[in-house]
């Protein structure tokens, strides 16, 4: 009986024990509502931060920033031409700047005259014939390949604000590889292993806004 009473005082010692070093059930819930509540807390901030939007930026049209400097005065003009005209994209208009500089510059290589004037104003398109025609008189001709555009940008760009004429100017660095023949059909300028790196300037011009898309070549220098 004694060695029961003995047994029965150690276990009561041992469980006060542990429920003194562990704690109780009631506690380890308190600690996790303590735990979550700090949790739930942090999200709330961490969300409050993510919220936070920066318009800084918000203002700047970056289709026209990635082509010419957002302070400057080519900016404003392209952003009152995309107002002018709903959906007007400047990428739109530089690829298709690219594919015109193509065409007419190997048209002209060619002695394409009609194509040249389907793309060109009537003085550029005079320009280009009388070239055409006194190459012809000496009896030379070229071939030409194209070599691609290596560098293409906008340097101005002018709007008339009466009757809506834009005016943007275009700068094109290309390779061409080119032979000029006489009519003995003998290399006296270039060579099909000869690149010349070509820098024009052309300006092409449209009336924003209107039922007609096309841009057309205007100025060369």
């Amino acid at each position: 009986m004694v060695q029961i009473i003995i047994l029965a005082a150690v276990a009561f010692f041992l469980f006060w024990r542990l429920r003194s070093v562990l704690g109780s059930r009631q506690g380890f819930e308190k600690l996790n509502k303590s735990v979550n509540e700090k949790t739930k807390s942090s999200k709330i901030n961490s969300n409050s931060d993510d919220k936070i939007i920066d318009f800084k930026s918000a203002n700047i049209d970056e289709e026209i920033a990635d082509y010419v400097d957002e302070k400057s005065e080519q900016f404003k003009i392209l952003s009152e031409l995309k107002k002018i005209e709903d959906g007007w994209q400047v990428s739109h208009f530089v690829s298709g700047a690219k594919l015109a500089y193509e065409e007419i510059l190997m048209a002209f290589e060619n002695g394409d005259l009609d194509k040249i004037k389907k793309l060109s104003s009537k003085e550029v398109y005079t320009a280009f014939k009388e070239v055409i025609e006194d190459r012809n008189k000496k009896g030379l001709h070229v071939e030409a390949v194209f070599g691609g555009v290596r560098d293409i940008r906008i340097k101005d760009v002018k709007l008339n604000k009466k009757n809506l004429e834009a005016n943007i100017t275009m700068v094109f660095q290309c390779d061409i590889t080119y032979s000029i023949k006489d009519k003995n059909n003998k290399i006296i300028e270039g060579g099909p292993d000869k690149v010349k790196k070509q820098k024009d300037v052309w300006t092409f011009t449209r009336k924003m806004n209107s039922d007609i898309p096309n841009w057309y070549l205007t100025k060369t220098e």
